[in-house]
Protein backbone atom coordinates (compact mmCIF):
# COMPACT_ATOMS: atom_id res chain seq x y z
CA UNK A 1 0.00 0.00 0.00
CA UNK A 2 2.93 2.34 0.49
CA UNK A 3 4.26 4.25 -2.48
CA UNK A 4 7.34 2.36 -3.72
CA UNK A 5 9.06 5.49 -5.01
CA UNK A 6 9.42 8.58 -2.84
CA UNK A 7 7.04 8.95 0.11
CA UNK A 8 3.53 10.28 -0.35
CA UNK A 9 4.29 14.01 -0.61
CA UNK A 10 4.18 16.86 -3.11
CA UNK A 11 7.49 16.19 -4.86
CA UNK A 12 6.82 13.36 -7.30
CA UNK A 13 7.19 12.97 -11.06
CA UNK A 14 6.33 12.65 -13.92
CA UNK A 15 5.06 16.17 -13.35
CA UNK A 16 1.95 16.25 -15.50
CA UNK A 17 0.38 13.00 -14.31
CA UNK A 18 1.41 13.45 -10.69
CA UNK A 19 0.10 17.02 -10.59
CA UNK A 20 -3.31 15.89 -11.84
CA UNK A 21 -3.47 13.04 -9.32
CA UNK A 22 -2.29 15.26 -6.48
CA UNK A 23 -5.03 17.81 -7.14
CA UNK A 24 -7.77 15.20 -7.48
CA UNK A 25 -6.72 13.31 -4.37
CA UNK A 26 -6.01 16.39 -2.29
CA UNK A 27 -9.50 17.61 -3.15
CA UNK A 28 -10.90 14.22 -2.16
CA UNK A 29 -9.11 14.31 1.18
CA UNK A 30 -10.09 17.91 1.85
CA UNK A 31 -13.75 17.27 1.07
CA UNK A 32 -14.27 14.23 3.23
CA UNK A 33 -12.13 15.33 6.13
CA UNK A 34 -14.68 17.83 7.45
CA UNK A 35 -17.40 15.72 9.01
CA UNK A 36 -18.05 14.31 12.52
CA UNK A 37 -17.67 11.59 15.25
CA UNK A 38 -19.90 9.62 17.59
CA UNK A 39 -20.54 9.68 21.32
CA UNK A 40 -21.32 6.09 22.33
CA UNK A 41 -23.84 7.30 24.89
CA UNK A 42 -25.85 9.57 22.62
CA UNK A 43 -27.51 8.58 19.36
CA UNK A 44 -27.11 11.55 17.06
CA UNK A 45 -28.62 12.19 13.66
CA UNK A 46 -27.57 15.00 11.38
CA UNK A 47 -26.31 15.66 7.86
CA UNK A 48 -23.56 17.84 6.41
CA UNK A 49 -23.48 18.93 2.77
CA UNK A 50 -19.98 19.98 1.66
CA UNK A 51 -18.94 21.88 -1.45
CA UNK A 52 -15.22 22.26 -2.20
CA UNK A 53 -13.85 25.09 -4.36
CA UNK A 54 -10.46 25.28 -6.04
CA UNK A 55 -9.07 28.82 -6.16
CA UNK A 56 -6.59 29.92 -8.82
CA UNK A 57 -5.26 33.39 -9.65
CA UNK A 58 -7.33 35.52 -12.04
CA UNK A 59 -10.19 33.03 -12.44
CA UNK A 60 -13.41 32.43 -10.56
CA UNK A 61 -13.31 29.61 -7.98
CA UNK A 62 -14.24 26.27 -9.51
CA UNK A 63 -16.44 23.70 -7.77
CA UNK A 64 -14.41 20.51 -7.71
CA UNK A 65 -16.32 18.32 -5.26
CA UNK A 66 -19.70 17.95 -3.61
CA UNK A 67 -20.34 15.43 -0.85
CA UNK A 68 -22.78 14.47 1.87
CA UNK A 69 -21.99 13.04 5.29
CA UNK A 70 -24.87 11.40 7.16
CA UNK A 71 -24.62 10.61 10.87
CA UNK A 72 -26.97 7.89 12.08
CA UNK A 73 -26.99 5.05 14.66
CA UNK A 74 -23.38 5.69 15.72
CA UNK A 75 -22.14 5.43 12.13
CA UNK A 76 -21.18 7.98 9.48
CA UNK A 77 -21.89 7.54 5.78
CA UNK A 78 -19.68 9.77 3.63
CA UNK A 79 -20.54 9.97 -0.07
CA UNK A 80 -18.81 12.10 -2.73
CA UNK A 81 -21.09 12.96 -5.66
CA UNK A 82 -20.25 11.27 -8.94
CA UNK A 83 -17.85 8.63 -7.58
CA UNK A 84 -20.36 5.84 -6.91
CA UNK A 85 -18.61 5.23 -3.61
CA UNK A 86 -19.44 5.61 0.07
CA UNK A 87 -17.15 5.33 3.10
CA UNK A 88 -18.85 3.98 6.23
CA UNK A 89 -17.22 4.91 9.54
CA UNK A 90 -18.00 2.59 12.46
CA UNK A 91 -16.11 3.69 15.58
CA UNK A 92 -17.68 1.04 17.80
CA UNK A 93 -16.17 -1.63 15.54
CA UNK A 94 -13.00 0.45 15.01
CA UNK A 95 -13.19 0.12 11.24
CA UNK A 96 -14.04 1.87 7.99
CA UNK A 97 -15.66 0.26 4.97
CA UNK A 98 -15.16 1.62 1.46
CA UNK A 99 -18.11 0.53 -0.69
CA UNK A 100 -17.90 1.10 -4.45
CA UNK A 101 -21.26 0.55 -6.11
CA UNK A 102 -20.07 1.09 -9.67
CA UNK A 103 -17.47 -1.69 -9.36
CA UNK A 104 -19.49 -3.77 -6.85
CA UNK A 105 -16.58 -4.13 -4.44
CA UNK A 106 -15.95 -3.27 -0.79
CA UNK A 107 -12.78 -2.99 1.29
CA UNK A 108 -12.65 -2.99 5.08
CA UNK A 109 -9.78 -1.48 7.04
CA UNK A 110 -9.56 -1.31 10.82
CA UNK A 111 -8.00 1.41 12.94
CA UNK A 112 -4.93 -0.66 13.87
CA UNK A 113 -4.16 -1.32 10.20
CA UNK A 114 -4.33 2.40 9.50
CA UNK A 115 -1.99 3.17 12.42
CA UNK A 116 0.51 0.55 11.26
CA UNK A 117 0.51 1.86 7.71
CA UNK A 118 0.98 5.42 8.93
CA UNK A 119 3.97 4.30 11.00
CA UNK A 120 5.52 2.66 7.93
CA UNK A 121 4.87 5.75 5.83
CA UNK A 122 6.42 7.98 8.49
CA UNK A 123 9.52 5.80 8.63
CA UNK A 124 9.83 5.89 4.84
CA UNK A 125 9.49 9.66 4.81
CA UNK A 126 12.12 10.07 7.51
CA UNK A 127 14.53 7.94 5.48
CA UNK A 128 13.75 10.03 2.42
CA UNK A 129 14.47 13.22 4.41
CA UNK A 130 17.75 11.74 5.62
CA UNK A 131 18.79 10.91 2.05
CA UNK A 132 18.03 14.47 0.93
CA UNK A 133 19.98 15.98 3.81
CA UNK A 134 22.98 13.84 2.82
CA UNK A 135 22.66 14.94 -0.79
CA UNK A 136 24.54 18.03 -1.96
CA UNK A 137 21.87 19.05 -4.47
CA UNK A 138 20.79 22.68 -4.21
CA UNK A 139 17.10 21.86 -3.61
CA UNK A 140 17.66 19.07 -1.09
CA UNK A 141 17.60 21.27 2.00
CA UNK A 142 14.34 22.94 0.99
CA UNK A 143 12.69 19.59 0.20
CA UNK A 144 13.80 18.15 3.54
CA UNK A 145 12.43 21.17 5.39
CA UNK A 146 9.05 20.84 3.67
CA UNK A 147 8.85 17.14 4.44
CA UNK A 148 9.77 17.62 8.08
CA UNK A 149 7.09 20.26 8.50
CA UNK A 150 4.42 18.08 6.89
CA UNK A 151 5.21 15.26 9.32
CA UNK A 152 5.35 17.47 12.44
CA UNK A 153 3.75 20.85 11.71
CA UNK A 154 4.00 23.76 14.12
CA UNK A 155 1.49 26.59 13.71
CA UNK A 156 0.89 30.04 15.11
CA UNK A 157 -2.70 29.91 16.41
CA UNK A 158 -5.11 32.82 16.26
CA UNK A 159 -8.74 32.79 17.33
CA UNK A 160 -11.10 35.73 16.87
CA UNK A 161 -13.85 34.98 19.42
CA UNK A 162 -16.13 37.71 18.10
CA UNK A 163 -16.03 36.45 14.52
CA UNK A 164 -15.61 32.80 15.58
CA UNK A 165 -12.69 32.48 13.19
CA UNK A 166 -9.76 30.13 13.83
CA UNK A 167 -6.44 30.42 11.96
CA UNK A 168 -3.44 28.12 11.91
CA UNK A 169 -0.53 29.95 10.27
CA UNK A 170 2.90 28.93 9.03
CA UNK A 171 5.21 29.62 6.11
CA UNK A 172 4.15 26.42 4.33
CA UNK A 173 0.57 25.51 5.29
CA UNK A 174 -2.28 27.75 6.47
CA UNK A 175 -5.77 26.89 7.65
CA UNK A 176 -8.63 29.30 8.25
CA UNK A 177 -11.85 27.95 9.76
CA UNK A 178 -15.12 29.78 10.26
CA UNK A 179 -16.64 28.10 13.31
CA UNK A 180 -19.96 27.62 15.05
CA UNK A 181 -21.11 26.18 18.36
CA UNK A 182 -23.39 23.31 17.26
CA UNK A 183 -27.02 22.80 18.24
CA UNK A 184 -26.00 19.34 19.47
CA UNK A 185 -22.99 19.84 21.75
CA UNK A 186 -22.00 16.17 21.48
CA UNK A 187 -21.57 16.73 17.74
CA UNK A 188 -18.21 18.42 18.35
CA UNK A 189 -16.63 15.17 19.50
CA UNK A 190 -18.52 13.23 16.86
CA UNK A 191 -17.29 15.53 14.13
CA UNK A 192 -13.67 15.61 15.19
CA UNK A 193 -13.05 11.91 15.74
CA UNK A 194 -14.41 11.17 12.29
CA UNK A 195 -12.41 14.03 10.78
CA UNK A 196 -9.24 12.65 12.39
CA UNK A 197 -9.76 9.15 11.05
CA UNK A 198 -10.74 10.30 7.58
CA UNK A 199 -7.56 12.37 7.36
CA UNK A 200 -5.56 9.29 8.32
CA UNK A 201 -7.47 7.01 5.95
CA UNK A 202 -7.05 9.35 2.98
CA UNK A 203 -3.31 9.56 3.53
CA UNK A 204 -3.14 5.75 3.52
CA UNK A 205 -5.31 5.43 0.42
CA UNK A 206 -4.04 8.39 -1.59
CA UNK A 207 -0.24 8.70 -1.70
CA UNK A 208 -0.18 12.29 -2.97
CA UNK A 209 -2.20 13.99 -0.24
CA UNK A 210 -0.77 15.88 2.69
CA UNK A 211 0.04 13.81 5.79
CA UNK A 212 -2.78 13.94 8.35
CA UNK A 213 -0.84 15.88 11.00
CA UNK A 214 -1.89 19.34 9.79
CA UNK A 215 -5.58 18.52 9.66
CA UNK A 216 -5.43 16.81 13.05
CA UNK A 217 -3.76 19.93 14.49
CA UNK A 218 -6.71 21.99 13.26
CA UNK A 219 -9.12 19.48 14.81
CA UNK A 220 -7.36 19.75 18.17
CA UNK A 221 -7.78 23.53 18.18
CA UNK A 222 -11.48 23.13 17.34
CA UNK A 223 -11.80 20.59 20.15
CA UNK A 224 -10.44 22.97 22.76
CA UNK A 225 -13.08 25.55 21.75
CA UNK A 226 -16.08 23.19 21.36
CA UNK A 227 -16.52 24.38 17.77
CA UNK A 228 -17.16 22.80 14.39
CA UNK A 229 -16.37 24.50 11.06
CA UNK A 230 -18.90 25.86 8.62
CA UNK A 231 -16.09 26.84 6.23
CA UNK A 232 -12.47 25.69 6.01
CA UNK A 233 -9.83 27.24 3.78
CA UNK A 234 -6.51 25.52 3.11
CA UNK A 235 -3.53 27.19 1.44
CA UNK A 236 -0.14 25.57 0.90
CA UNK A 237 3.15 27.07 -0.21
CA UNK A 238 4.87 23.80 -0.97
CA UNK A 239 6.45 22.92 -4.31
CA UNK A 240 2.99 23.15 -5.84
CA UNK A 241 0.78 25.82 -4.32
CA UNK A 242 -2.77 24.78 -3.46
CA UNK A 243 -5.79 26.84 -2.41
CA UNK A 244 -8.98 24.98 -1.46
CA UNK A 245 -12.10 26.15 0.36
CA UNK A 246 -14.84 23.90 1.74
CA UNK A 247 -18.31 25.15 2.66
CA UNK A 248 -20.36 23.00 5.06
CA UNK A 249 -24.12 23.18 5.46
CA UNK A 250 -25.27 21.41 8.60
CA UNK A 251 -28.79 19.98 8.91
CA UNK A 252 -29.67 18.77 12.39
CA UNK A 253 -32.46 16.43 11.28
CA UNK A 254 -32.42 13.63 8.72
CA UNK A 255 -35.12 13.43 6.06
CA UNK A 256 -36.60 10.51 4.13
CA UNK A 257 -33.98 10.82 1.41
CA UNK A 258 -31.20 10.44 3.98
CA UNK A 259 -32.85 7.34 5.46
CA UNK A 260 -33.37 5.94 1.99
CA UNK A 261 -29.67 6.36 1.19
CA UNK A 262 -28.65 4.66 4.43
CA UNK A 263 -30.99 1.73 3.69
CA UNK A 264 -29.60 1.47 0.15
CA UNK A 265 -25.97 1.45 1.30
CA UNK A 266 -26.58 -1.05 4.09
CA UNK A 267 -28.47 -3.35 1.71
CA UNK A 268 -25.67 -3.05 -0.82
CA UNK A 269 -23.03 -3.80 1.81
CA UNK A 270 -24.80 -7.09 2.64
CA UNK A 271 -25.33 -8.00 -1.02
CA UNK A 272 -23.52 -11.26 -1.83
CA UNK A 273 -22.73 -9.95 -5.30
CA UNK A 274 -20.52 -7.24 -3.78
CA UNK A 275 -17.04 -8.71 -3.69
CA UNK A 276 -14.88 -8.08 -0.63
CA UNK A 277 -11.33 -7.15 -1.63
CA UNK A 278 -8.23 -6.18 0.31
CA UNK A 279 -7.22 -2.57 0.69
CA UNK A 280 -4.18 -3.36 -1.48
CA UNK A 281 -6.51 -4.54 -4.26
CA UNK A 282 -8.67 -1.46 -3.79
CA UNK A 283 -5.62 0.78 -4.24
CA UNK A 284 -4.55 -0.99 -7.41
CA UNK A 285 -8.07 -0.63 -8.81
CA UNK A 286 -8.26 3.02 -7.74
CA UNK A 287 -5.10 4.10 -9.53
CA UNK A 288 -5.87 2.06 -12.61
CA UNK A 289 -9.25 3.83 -12.77
CA UNK A 290 -7.69 7.32 -12.29
CA UNK A 291 -5.20 6.79 -15.10
CA UNK A 292 -7.84 5.81 -17.66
Amino acid sequence: MICEDSPRLNILSPESEAAMLRLLLAISMFAVAHVMETNPCVAQEFRIRTTVYHHQPDVDPAIVSRSVSIFHAEKVYDHVDGLGEVTIFEPAQKRLTILNESRMVKAVINFDEIKNLLNVARHQTQEYIHDHIKSRESTSGEIATQLKFQLDPVFDIEFDAGRKQLSLNSQLINYRAQCVAPDQKQAVGTYLRFADWMARLNYVLHPYTLPPSSRIALNEELRTRDMIPTEVELQTRLEEKLHLRAEHRIHWKLDQRDRGLIHHWETLRKNKDVKRITVQEYLRNQFAHLRK
